[in-house]
């Protein structure tokens, strides 16, 4: 079989040449050309993102699987130059199954491995077995041809946009770590400072042998006494009277309104 005409494509994520007759496939993923026979296919497909640190190899498997396509024959492979930017490519023939359908391919493969993470495509032509014969000098020159249109193409701009949300939150987060690291200590710090406040008062009252009540008619203003008495009361007028009796009671035969002076805490 001659090889037909092919003209150039602009897909919404791939550019190719396109045979005559031919049909496509195409989403942000893959692109697959079918000739007008069903006998053959031109087909890429592409993964970003991946923690799998693959081998040109592996991602020809694993593709391949993922489509439905398991490899049954690996004629043969090499190495080949990786185009820009990329960390490895190989070229491969190989053998691979559609249901009880044989297929025979030659499948270019690329990884790109950075930051922990793992970019790969394929591209192959390929044809069923017994038509192969009339594809293999011409398709997988066509197939050469096929590249990403932008950057959305594999998903790309997608993981990207995924990314920097993931960024933005992860910087939220260390913001949010960092203000209730920040809160956490400054609780420690407000803790100590109120307990040496606290044991500091108790000592200047020990050494002066005072006792430290509030006046609730007076906006709850400490008031120094002695500590000859345990109870102390207080009326509007400020006057105080203190007692050991736990029973006393000013109120009683008095028109005074009298409430109990409670300890002062700081």
């Amino acid at each position: 079989m001659s090889a037909p005409q092919a003209r150039p494509q602009v897909g919404n994520y791939f550019r190719f040449l396109l045979p005559d007759g031919w049909t496509v496939q195409e989403n942000a993923n893959m692109l697959c050309l079918n000739s007008p026979d069903q006998q053959a296919a031109i087909m890429t497909v592409g993964l970003v993102g991946m923690f799998q640190p693959f081998t040109p190899d592996q991602f020809a498997d694993y593709a391949l699987r993922l489509q439905g396509m398991p490899v049954t024959a690996w004629h043969s492979g090499r190495p080949v130059p990786p185009p820009p930017g990329a960390t490895a490519a190989g070229l491969f023939e190989l053998t691979y199954a559609i249901g009880p359908i044989a297929c025979h391919a030659v499948v270019v493969s690329q990884v790109t491995h950075g930051y922990g993470q793992c970019d790969a495509s394929i591209t192959m032509a390929a044809a069923q077995v017994p038509s192969w014969p009339a594809y293999r000098e011409w398709l997988p020159d066509v197939a050469a041809h096929v590249a990403p249109a932008g950057s959305q193409t594999y998903g790309a701009g997608a993981l990207a946009r995924q990314n920097l949300d993931n960024s933005i939150a992860l910087g939220q987060r260390f913001h949010e770590v960092d203000d209730h690291g920040q809160q956490r200590w400054q609780e420690v710090v407000d803790q100590r400072w109120r307990s040496d406040e606290r044991r500091g008062f108790e000592f200047r009252e020990a050494l002066g042998n005072v006792d430290t009540r509030v006046d609730p008619y007076d906006n709850n203003r400490p008031v120094e006494l002695s500590t000859r008495y345990r109870f102390y009361w207080v009326n509007r007028q400020g006057d105080i009277r203190g007692s050991d009796d736990p029973n006393y009671d000013p109120r009683v035969g008095s028109t005074d309104e009298w409430t109990v002076m409670p300890r002062y805490r700081p």
